[in-house]
């Protein structure tokens, strides 16, 4: 899995000290899917790599090497930076988190890597409300891990959705219409219709996606608890004490 000639385009999505000197960076590629590779002096005060690794930017990178751990042999500056403010750096790492607890390294993800991409830049840019930008995020990397919700038509009758419905959502199956109260997970086909056509802005809409994302994503990541949602609760004490906490 050598990468030579034209560098990649590649996200940062992680690093963390290697060894006396070095780094080790997860990297997220549209051809080859996440990546573990190690940036040998990165952490020496005059290291070539200084500036050129931090998180959730975007790099252009060479790397040699097969098997867990690659070696960087080059790593440039693959866009404008981009900041986080306020509470969006919490997201960008919850996105980030997701990807590195989901995407196995080796295993080619276009669909991830153009979904990570649009989510950090969303976040950078203001776009719309934060938890919205993580809602489509989520559906979007399910749909690319093969994952994907039922959205738009009901699993037991193959019926359209409809937005004035009720639905209780069947995990691994699909949504299922119900009538008045229902045990379950129970979720508005409004809710339902609008995570599939990724316009997820109003609050009684985001309220309800959150609790049905929730739920999916933890078939897949399990219970082990997200490091991002504790960062975003000490992020939410010096602001607004009724904002959602990012994700599952």
């Amino acid at each position: 899995m050598a990468q030579q000639g034209a560098p990649a385009a590649a996200w940062v999505v992680h690093r963390r000290s290697y060894r006396d000197t070095s780094l080790l960076v997860e990297l997220l590629t549209q051809e080859h899917g996440r990546i573990g590779a190690v940036a040998r002096g990165a952490r020496q005060q005059r290291s070539r790599w200084r500036g050129r690794l931090e998180p959730f930017q975007p790099v252009l990178v060479n790397w040699l090497g097969r098997g867990e751990l690659a070696t960087l042999v080059n790593a440039e500056s693959g866009g404008r930076f981009l900041h986080f403010p306020g509470t969006r750096l919490a997201a960008a790492f919850y996105v980030s988190e997701l990807v590195l607890r989901l995407v196995r390294r080796g295993d080619p993800a276009p669909g991830v890597f153009l979904a990570y991409g649009d989510a950090v830049s969303n976040l950078a840019e203001g776009v719309g409300p934060e938890d919205a930008v993580l809602r489509v995020f989520e559906k979007r990397l399910l749909d690319a891990l093969g994952y994907g919700l039922q959205l738009e038509t009901t699993a037991d009758d193959h019926k359209p959705v409809e937005a004035e419905g009720i639905y209780r959502y069947e995990l691994e199956y699909g949504p299922v219409a119900v009538s008045g109260s229902a045990d379950g997970l129970t979720v508005s086909g409004q809710t339902l219709l609008a995570l599939a056509g990724e316009e997820v802005t109003e609050p009684g809409v985001r309220h309800e996606a959150q609790r049905l994302m929730r739920a999916a994503l933890r078939l897949y990541i399990g219970m082990r608890p997200l490091q991002s949602r504790a960062f975003y609760a000490s992020l939410q004490r010096t602001r607004s004490p009724n904002r959602q906490e990012p994700g599952s």
